[in-house]
Order: C-alpha cells, then sequence, then structure tokens
C-alpha cells in the first residue's frame, strides 16, 4: 500500500496488470492479461476538475452548468453515492474495471493487488479525460464478456471498458485510437497489444499514451521493484509463462 501511494496517478491513466499463475490467463494472449481505468475517488477528481474549460463542456455537453463533482452527482446519483463509500478492506474505490461479477468500481489497492503492474497516460486534455471518466460510468454494472468479443456492447472484457471510455466523438473531443485484433475469430483488443502500440508510437507524431511507472516483479523473492519506461516498451514482448517468474 505505501508503493501504491508514491504513484503519481491522474483520473483518465490506463492501468495494466499481470498476476502469474491466473487460470483466466490461459485464454488471453501475450505477457499482459488485464488492463483498468483509474478514475481516483470523488474528492480527487473535483480537485483535478475544477477548471473553467470542464466546467464549460460539461454545460455544453451535458447542460449541467456546475462543478465536475455536481455534474456527476446529478448525472450518475446512486453510482456517485457508491463511489464515496470503502471497499471491504476500508480501501476507498479508485478504478472502474471489468472482473468477472461484471463491470465495478474498485479500490486501486484491491486492483493493482498483482505481480506486475504498468500505468500508461492519455496524451489528451482534462475535459477530454472527464468525459472519458463519464464514458465509463455508463457501463459501470454491465456483466462480463466470457466471450471476449467487442461486436456487442451488452457485456464487456476489461480493454473493452478502457477502449470505449476513450472513444471519443469528434464533438466530445480526440479519442484515444487502439488497433483491435482478431483473437480466434473476434474482434478484441488485448491488454498486451495496448503497451506494443504505446511503444510502436513512442516518439512519433502519432504518440497518444505517456510514461507513468511499471513496477515490476520477480515472484520467485517476493518482491517488486520500480522500472523504467523502456523496461515497460518492451515487456509486451516477455513469454506469457515463464518459470522463472
Amino acid at each position: 500500500e505505501d508503493t501504491l501511494a508514491m504513484l503519481p496517478l491522474e483520473p483518465g491513466d490506463i492501468l495494466v496488470e499481470r498476476r502469474n499463475w491466473y487460470l483466466s490467463n490461459l485464454g488471453l494472449p501475450g505477457f499482459w492479461p488485464h488492463a483498468a481505468l483509474f478514475i481516483g475517488t470523488a474528492e480527487e477528481m473535483d480537485a483535478y476538475f475544477d477548471t473553467p474549460e470542464v466546467r464549460e463542456r460539461m454545460a455544453v455537453e451535458y447542460a449541467c452548468d456546475d462543478t465536475f463533482a455536481a455534474c456527476m452527482e446529478r448525472l450518475f446519483p446512486e453510482d456517485w453515492a457508491t463511489l464515496k463509500e470503502v471497499d471491504e478492506e476500508g480501501h476507498p474505490y479508485r478504478v472502474i474495471e471489468a472482473v468477472s461479477e461484471g463491470v465495478v468500481f474498485t479500490s486501486l489497492e484491491h486492483s493493482a493487488h498483482c505481480d506486475y503492474l504498468g500505468v500508461m497516460r492519455p496524451l489528451r486534455t482534462k475535459t477530454e479525460k472527464a468525459i472519458a471518466i463519464i464514458h465509463a460510468f455508463e457501463d459501470l454494472w454491465k456483466p462480463y464478456d466470457f466471450e471476449f468479443d467487442f461486436a456487442t456492447d451488452s457485456a464487456l472484457v476489461c480493454s473493452e471498458v478502457v477502449h470505449k471510455a476513450w472513444d471519443l466523438t469528434p464533438s466530445e473531443g480526440q479519442a484515444v485510437e487502439f488497433e483491435l485484433a482478431d483473437v480466434y475469430g473476434r474482434t478484441t483488443l488485448p491488454p498486451n497489444d495496448m503497451v506494443e502500440q504505446f511503444q510502436a508510437e513512442l516518439g512519433t507524431d502519432a504518440q497518444q499514451l505517456s510514461f507513468v511507472a511499471f513496477l515490476d516483479g520477480n515472484t520467485g523473492s517476493n518482491s517488486a521493484f520500480w522500472a523504467t519506461s523502456l523496461q515497460l516498451q518492451d515487456s509486451w514482448r516477455r513469454p506469457k509463462w515463464d518459470l522463472n517468474q
């Protein structure tokens, strides 16, 4: 928990995670099998999005001439109230992700209880990040898509939550455009491909994400350490299974 507290996270950040030896890894290609969207607590979002630009966008896009928190409470009253609660261990909810139970709020301590954690930040404005978070709220409580298929929106996988959140229309702003893949005949977005795309775009005019942090791990010694941007960039090449891990 002390290590997670050191992460310089902002609303809209994209988390990629790996838990070694999870059976769910069997059906997912590549080293990184899970992705999530960091949103922050209600208080953190209220402070982060307290700008004239966000207020103006909320007024234009959602007819709400107020603070971001007040608008969210008006748009999603029950969900906003739930966000202000804590999980079973007393940790605040700060993440939206799709797990086997569906699209839910989780605490960072719960979501990031993993062997490896990478964080990437969309190079987008605060108003675009605010709309991405609204998109994620619109998908809350949908069931998990065990077919791993992007063809329908009635059920979602983890990377689909991130993809749909950042799929902004031209009137909303600039989207983060992820390249979808065909996996076993289904259109999907493996989280591992998100990291590969991050590496491919880095330093080019097409760059959409920046490096925030990489907590690399060694399960043999039950330890984690801060790694570099280069190490995160190359992490998608790691083998899906490695007995040394």
